[in-house]
């Protein structure tokens, strides 16, 4: 039952519109990504065109993904713009969007990361909650 609750509290923050904008702006990214990686394409004549086919249709299936993903990304900002000033949803899904494009280049593309980087998104993060704290308490002072 708590969790329930706890479920119910998030998506009546609005907060959820943020996540799941910032997660289809990340996807998008991945499939845009997949869809026009050549390296893993094959040119070789000899290969029956079967599996030629197959490539296409998967590159097909991935840029069709890509644009449903901005889609849902676009839709999801724009309800969260409607909650938020223009400036608190962006702040909130750029810092999720940047932490999440990560997470996908370290489990899908096996990138890299230094300790500046995870120094430079902790800083991010500390930014975004003194922001966020911020709107928060203006917002408190505008309804009084």
């Amino acid at each position: 039952m708590e969790v329930k609750k706890w479920i119910n509290k998030i998506y009546n923050s609005n907060h959820i519109h943020s996540f799941i904008s910032s997660t289809a702006g990340t996807l998008a990214s991945v499939f845009f990504k997949k869809s026009s990686d050549f390296s893993t394409f094959i040119y070789d004549k000899d290969i029956t065109t079967t599996l030629f086919i197959t490539q296409i249709i998967i590159r097909i299936i991935y840029i069709f993904l890509f644009i449903l993903c901005n889609m849902i990304m676009l839709k999801h900002y724009v309800l969260l713009m409607k909650h938020y000033s223009a400036f608190y949803a962006t702040v909130l899904n750029f810092s999720l969007n940047f932490f999440l494009s990560a997470l996908c280049g370290i489990v899908f593309f096996h990138e890299k990361r230094k300790f500046f980087w995870f120094f430079g998104v902790t800083l991010i993060i500390c930014g975004l909650v003194f922001i966020l704290k911020d709107i928060t308490n203006e917002e408190k002072i505008k309804n009084k």
